[in-house]
C-alpha cells in the first residue's frame, strides 16, 4: 500500500486538492527530561487534516487495447518519421478507416493558374457557359438580378442601338433647353415621352437619337432658373426622378466625364412607388433657403425646428407662389452676410429633414441668366424620401 499524503493544515474539502510530491520525513519524537518515568507535560498534537488517498492499482493497469486506439491515423500532409515504431497493424476483419483513405487536397486548386486578379464572388468559380455576367458595380448590393419593370427577356432587353442593354443610365442637362438620355431602354424612353415631357407646356423642338444617346431640345429655355416658366421646369425634372424610382432605376451618382455638364448615372435596382422627391435651394448669398412643393409635414415642422436650432436667427419664414416654402437669415450689422454661417445652416437642414425621412438624393448644376447677360449657377438639391401613413 502506497504511503498517503501527510497532513496538510491549509487543506479542506472546499480547497484546491493537496500537492503533489514526496511524502514528508517522519516527525523526531521531542524530547522528555523526565525519561521514562513521567509522560511529557501537555504533548502538542498534529493538525488535522483530510484522510489521505487510497492508491487503486487496478485503475491504473493499462488495457490491452489502449496501445490500438492511440495507434489510430490522424490526417497529416507528411509521412511519420522512420525514428518512430511502426504502428500495430489493425485486425485483418476491421476495414480501414475512411480517414487514412483521402487523398490531400490542395486548397489552391480551384483558384486561378496564374496569380492574377483572383475571383471575388465564388459562385463564379462552377463550370457556367462563358457568357458575359452582368453584376452591379455597388458592392452594398447583392450580386443577383433584380426584377424590374423595365426588364425583359433577352431578345427584348435591347436599348437604343439594338445591343444589349446596360444596367446603367446617364442623364445630362446640356444649355438652356437640352436633354440627354444614354443607354435608356426603349420602354424607359416611350414612358419619359409621354408622361415626363408633356410637362413642359411650350413643346418639343426636336426629338433625335444617335447611336445609344437620345437628346430632346425643348422649346424656349427650360433649364434658365431665371426664367418665367421655372416652376414648370421644377415639376418635369421633380417628376422624372419621381417616374424612374417607381419604374426601377435610382440615383447612384453624378460625373463629370468628357463633357461640361454633369451626367447622372441611375441603377436598375428594385421598383419602388413609395419613394416621393421635392427639389430645395439656396440663394446666391445662402440667406435664402427655398422649398418647391415640400410634403406636408416638412412644410410644417422645418421652420419651427430651424427656429428651435439658431433662436433669434431667422428673418422670416413664409410661404411663396401658394406651394413654395422660403426660410431668411438675418443679416450682420452693416453687412449683407448672414449671422449663420452657409455650411451650418445647410448641415442643420440636412439633419432636419433627415428626421423628417427625407434625405438628400442628388444635386442638379443649373445656370441662370442675369441682366447684362451675366451667368450664375443655382445648385437644385433633389431630397428622396417617404411620407408618413
Amino acid at each position: 500500500m502506497q504511503q498517503g499524503y501527510p497532513p496538510y493544515p491549509y487543506y479542506n474539502s472546499a480547497g484546491y486538492p493537496p500537492p503533489y510530491g514526496q511524502p514528508a520525513p517522519p516527525q523526531q519524537p521531542q524530547h522528555n527530561p523526565y525519561g521514562h518515568f513521567y509522560a511529557a507535560p501537555n504533548p502538542p498534537q498534529p493538525p488535522q487534516g483530510p484522510q489521505p488517498y487510497t492508491f487503486d492499482a487496478a485503475a491504473y493497469t493499462q488495457r490491452p487495447d489502449a496501445q490500438s486506439r492511440r495507434q489510430r491515423k490522424h490526417h497529416s500532409f507528411t509521412a511519420a518519421p522512420a525514428a518512430f515504431p511502426a504502428p500495430t497493424p489493425a485486425p485483418a476483419s476491421a476495414p480501414a478507416l475512411k480517414s487514412a483513405m483521402k487523398k490531400t487536397m490542395n486548397i489552391f486548386q480551384t483558384a486561378e493558374p496564374s496569380m492574377g486578379r483572383q475571383l471575388s464572388y465564388p459562385g463564379q468559380t462552377e463550370n457556367r457557359p462563358q457568357t458575359r455576367q452582368r453584376t452591379y458595380s455597388n458592392p452594398a448590393r447583392p450580386l443577383q438580378r433584380r426584377e424590374s419593370t423595365y426588364e425583359h427577356d433577352q431578345a427584348e432587353a435591347r436599348d437604343l442601338s439594338g445591343d444589349p442593354v446596360t444596367f446603367h443610365m446617364m442623364v445630362s442637362f446640356h444649355n438652356y433647353n437640352e436633354l440627354h438620355l444614354e443607354h435608356v431602354y426603349a420602354k424607359a424612353l416611350d414612358d419619359i415621352r409621354n408622361i415626363i415631357l408633356p410637362i413642359w407646356k411650350d413643346g418639343i423642338e426636336s426629338d433625335t437619337i444617335s447611336n445609344h444617346t437620345c437628346i430632346i431640345k425643348f422649346r424656349n429655355a427650360p433649364w434658365d432658373m431665371g426664367g418665367p416658366n421655372v416652376k414648370q421646369a421644377f415639376e418635369l425634372i421633380v417628376g422624372f426622378f419621381r417616374l424612374t424610382q417607381h419604374k426601377g432605376y435610382s440615383f447612384q451618382t453624378a460625373i463629370g466625364m468628357t463633357t461640361s455638364s454633369p451626367r447622372l448615372i441611375f441603377q436598375v435596382t428594385q421598383p419602388d412607388e413609395r419613394a416621393d422627391f421635392f427639389i430645395a435651394f439656396f440663394s446666391q448669398d445662402g440667406r435664402k433657403l427655398t422649398l418647391v412643393d415640400p410634403p406636408g409635414h416638412i412644410d410644417i415642422s422645418i421652420g419651427a425646428r430651424l427656429r428651435s436650432a439658431f433662436p433669434y436667427k431667422i428673418y422670416s419664414d413664409n410661404v411663396v407662389e401658394e406651394k413654395n416654402r422660403v426660410i431668411e437669415i438675418k443679416r450682420k450689422a452693416n453687412s449683407n452676410a448672414p449671422e449663420i454661417d452657409h455650411s451650418v445652416l445647410f448641415v442643420e437642414v440636412l439633419k432636419v429633414l433627415n428626421d423628417l425621412n427625407f434625405q438628400l438624393d442628388a444635386t442638379i448644376p443649373l445656370s441662370r441668366r442675369g441682366s447684362l447677360g451675366m451667368r450664375s449657377t443655382r445648385e437644385l438639391l433633389v431630397f428622396k424620401g417617404y411620407a408618413p401613413q
